[in-house]
Order: C-alpha cells, then structure tokens, then sequence
C-alpha cells in the first residue's frame, strides 16, 4: 500500500510542469521575416518538448555586454514557459542546431509565497518638502 502511495507521488511529480524563463538572443541584423521565422522555430521546439509558452516579450536590439560571433548588438526576447524538467535538455539541444541564435539561457523560475513583496520602495519629495522638513529640524 505504501509502495503503491510513493509511486503515485513520483508519477505525479515528474509529469508536472515546472516554470521557466528563456531569455534568447537573436543575430542583429536579421531580416524581420528569418527572425519572425525563428522566433515561431523557438516556440515550436517548447511546444514539441509538450511545453506551452504563457508569455513572449521582445525587448528588441541592445549592446551586449561583450562581443559575440563579431557581433556587438543582439535582438533579445524572453520567453516564459512551463514544461516537463526532463523535457529541458531536449529544448537545449534543439536551440543548439539554430545558427539565428547567439545565445540562451534557461532559468528555473522560483515561485516561493511573497518573493519580492518586501522591498522597500524610496518615497521621493518635493523641493517645498524638503525645505520645510530642514525648518522643523532647526
């Protein structure tokens, strides 16, 4: 019965998808369609490793902060998306094979309860503000 228990839970957890960030940086001067080409080429390999992609966020072309290939610039897009873990070697492989790519880097998502709400916000205050508080210290 405990056999039976333990192997549920490790069915359970290994087909759940866990939550992942990609960030990929494309070639710079790629013509709009072979990026729009290879960008759809990069959601197809999540979506053939059983992957869905919940967001897809194109910050565009910036300065690397070195030099890549000969390349200076990059055209950067994250991905945000859930997967099997063991599908992720696979996605990495797949990436690999694509010339249109500089590089990739795949992060586990961490979604403990409340990272981040704790951070202190600086309140900013007007000049009047200010001149006031510095008569009341005097």
């Amino acid at each position: 019965m405990a056999k039976r228990k333990l192997e549920d839970i490790i069915i359970n957890v290994v087909r759940k998808p866990t939550p992942y960030e990609m960030v990929v940086v494309f070639k710079p001067f790629l013509p709009d369609k072979v990026r729009n080409e290879a960008d759809a080429k990069v959601e197809q390999i999540i979506i053939d490793a059983k992957g869905t992609v919940s967001l897809r966020d194109i910050w565009g072309k910036r300065y690397l902060a070195y030099e890549l290939d000969k390349h200076v610039e990059g055209y950067y897009v994250m991905y945000q998306f859930e997967a099997p873990s063991l599908s992720v070697d696979g996605i990495k492989k797949a990436m690999n094979r694509h010339q249109e790519i500089l590089r990739y880097i795949i992060i586990k998502k961490d979604l403990k309860e409340g990272t981040g709400t704790k951070i202190k916000v600086k309140k900013t205050i007007t000049r009047e503000e200010s001149e006031d508080r510095k008569k009341a210290n005097k």
